[in-house]
């Protein structure tokens, strides 16, 4: 069968100047790529494949492409821009092979989590149940020209707290169970999201759908506002099924959001910013999105996540637009003189976590954020510190506020290793 898909994928060695062709949008691919932005992006992902092939052979380790979490979800685009010969030059042979080997993996769950949507979407329909689609799904189907370059594992949600119950009895009806994500959400009384799966004895593929009620709380506090989402909402048809999806400012802020939440782990996330500025850009107001930012303290976030849009992909962003969000003097030095003085290795060479981890906490819009950062760095909030430690802990989990006596040391001696090793690496070079 996965050969099957292969062929039906278009995996075979291209003529230098074709991409890897993806099955039913091959040409709609190929033509997308002709156009300047295109040529841009291909040229900007060739530069950073390079710095992880030079990262690798500087370092005498082989590219570990299961776990560099920077390539590994991006390998749709990835075979949409580059032929089978291209990847080689950039990056080997035995890398290449496996990001075939992955990319079929990826059009055979896609064409499985296709069927499961359209199914789940019609079912929520017909039991009037309003869902909200956001992030993968949503994305794959209406920013990204070809539904394919955009896959995903599983969906994500938000649906009004009133129809949580009924929802759970009809997802339970077809089949999925609940569970929870983190031992300590239990004992989370501002828990917004909950998971279930779907997993068959006939299947190897499960099916994971993440319902949220709200964007979930974390250690960088942000003031999304749910009840405006639901009032903006936009409708569009995914698979054939009618839904809803997130405005466009309000999307685009929530994808710079979680891209700096998980510490910007994942260059997909960004690469889906990119894709979003040019499906929107013409029409986005500007003043709106910047005072949205503001509102929901984003500003920050929202300037460099633009900024490695345009510096890295090209994308147009209103000159004046930097000059607005403009980050405070301590935020600047913090992200780009000490954290990311190089943006693009930082945000693509595996190493550089710590640096990314740096850059998550820094980006606050005043002066007096960054001091409220640190103290939670040292105090997070008990659901982040019992997620951290409980989860794999045998302690009752009302035992959390133990971990209060413990992180604050366990922090300052992973910093004091960090600037450490930094000196030296400093020193050596």
């Amino acid at each position: 069968m996965l050969h099957n898909y292969a062929f039906l994928s278009g995996f075979q060695e291209a003529p230098k100047n074709e991409a890897v062709g993806l099955g039913r949008g091959h040409t709609q691919v190929s033509a997308m790529r002709q156009a300047p932005t295109m040529q841009d992006d291909k040229t900007a992902l060739e530069h950073l494949l390079r710095l992880v092939a030079t990262d690798a052979l500087a370092s005498g380790k082989s590219i570990e492409l299961d776990s560099n979490e920077a390539l590994l979800r991006l390998i749709p685009i990835l075979c949409a821009y580059f032929s089978r010969k291209e990847l080689i030059e950039l990056l080997g042979k035995k890398v290449t092979t496996r990001i075939l080997d992955l990319h079929q993996l990826e059009v055979v769950q896609n064409l499985f989590l296709e069927e499961q949507l359209q199914h789940l979407l019609h079912l929520f329909n017909e039991a009037h149940i309003p869902l909200m689609l956001f992030k993968g799904p949503a994305l794959a189907h209406t920013i990204y020209s070809e539904a394919r370059l955009r896959t995903y594992h599983d969906f994500d949600a938000f649906i009004h707290p009133d129809d949580m119950p009924r929802a759970d009895r009809l997802l339970t009806q077809m089949g999925y169970a609940f569970y929870e994500e983190y031992r300590s959400n239990v004992i989370d009384r501002d828990r917004t999201g909950y998971n279930y799966t779907l997993e068959r004895q006939d299947s190897w593929l499960k099916v994971v759908i993440e319902l949220h009620t709200a964007p979930h709380p974390s250690e960088i506090g942000t003031l999304f506002d749910i009840e405006a989402m639901w009032a903006k909402a936009q409708h569009i048809e995914v698979l054939g099924e009618p839904t809803l999806t997130m405005p466009p400012i309000d999307h685009l802020l929530y994808l710079c959001w979680h891209y700096r939440f998980h510490s910007f782990s994942r260059l997909l996330w960004l690469y889906d910013v990119v894709v979003m500025l040019r499906a929107v850009g013409s029409e986005l107001d500007w003043t709106a999105l910047i005072e949205t930012a503001r509102r929901q303290q984003l500003a920050s976030t929202l300037y460099y996540c633009l900024s490695w849009c345009h510096n890295l992909f090209g994308v147009e962003i209103p000159a004046d637009v930097f000059a607005r969000l403009r980050p405070p003097l301590i935020c600047r030095l913090l992200v780009e003189r000490i954290a990311m003085p190089d943006e693009a290795e930082t945000l693509v060479l595996p190493r550089r976590q710590a640096r990314r981890i740096i850059a998550h906490r820094a980006m606050v819009d005043s002066t007096v954020e960054i001091f409220k950062v640190g103290l939670q760095t040292l105090f997070p909030p008990p659901a982040a510190l019992a997620r951290r430690y409980m989860d794999h802990s045998r302690l009752p989990l009302q035992l959390y506020f133990l971990f209060y006596l413990v992180h604050p040391w366990v922090t300052i001696a992973r910093g004091f290793r960090y600037l450490l090793g930094s000196r030296s690496k400093r020193r050596q070079s």
